[in-house]
């Protein structure tokens, strides 16, 4: 049976979506937008999250050049209300490891000391990662693996070798489907927390 990790958590305010870093980060930062955030790294630094763009692109990076935030609402190109809004490969994952990864995977988890938990549920479900222009099942390892969606060429064979980068995104989806709690826009962001998580599947040894 493969085996899986959590290797990254990361606890931010959803317009400095996230926070997540890459090796050797424990601590607590603040967003240059004053929202505060957390970045953890659960393991020994085997993946590392670069900007995909130069300059960086809907995402803040912290001193060493590592991602530290994923920034989807800022003044620029930001979300829009009722309406899919995509931000494109956005990060690099890079396996800066020794072993190959077989997968990765996503999921998303919204807190608040205020808003409902169905409120909570809707935006969730607003949030998806995405692979170039295909959109994942961001549900954890039952969800869609990075690395069999991805039309990146470093992980065509499905694996990412040590020095293999693979970049993702996300999309927020604010359209209205007519279903309860269903969100046309986002609540005030001070509101609540996002975390995004990065799951990633190794063979076994």
């Amino acid at each position: 049976m493969p085996t899986r990790r959590q290797t990254l958590f990361a606890m931010g305010n959803l317009f400095v979506l996230g926070g997540i870093a890459g090796s050797g980060a424990s601590v607590v930062v603040s967003s240059s937008a004053g929202a505060s955030f957390r970045v953890v790294d659960t393991t020994d630094g085997d993946i590392e999250l670069t900007p995909a763009n130069d300059p960086p692109v809907h995402v803040q990076t912290d001193a060493d050049g590592y991602v530290s935030a994923l920034t989807p609402g800022g003044d620029d190109g930001g979300l829009n209300t009722r309406a899919v809004t995509r931000f494109e490969d956005i990060v690099q994952i890079t396996n800066v490891g020794t072993e190959d990864i077989v997968g990765i995977y996503f999921s998303f988890d919204a807190t608040s000391d205020t808003l409902s938990a169905a409120t909570l549920d809707a935006i969730e479900a607003t949030l998806q990662a995405t692979a170039a222009s295909d959109t994942l099942d961001s549900s954890g390892l039952s969800g869609d693996n990075l690395l069999a969606v991805s039309p990146s060429p470093s992980v065509a064979d499905g694996v990412l070798e040590p020095g293999e980068a693979v970049p993702f995104g996300l999309r927020v989806d604010l359209t209205p489907t007519g279903r309860g709690e269903t969100l046309e826009a986002l609540p005030p962001s001070d509101d609540y927390d996002v975390t995004v998580r990065v799951h990633t599947e190794w063979p076994d040894q």
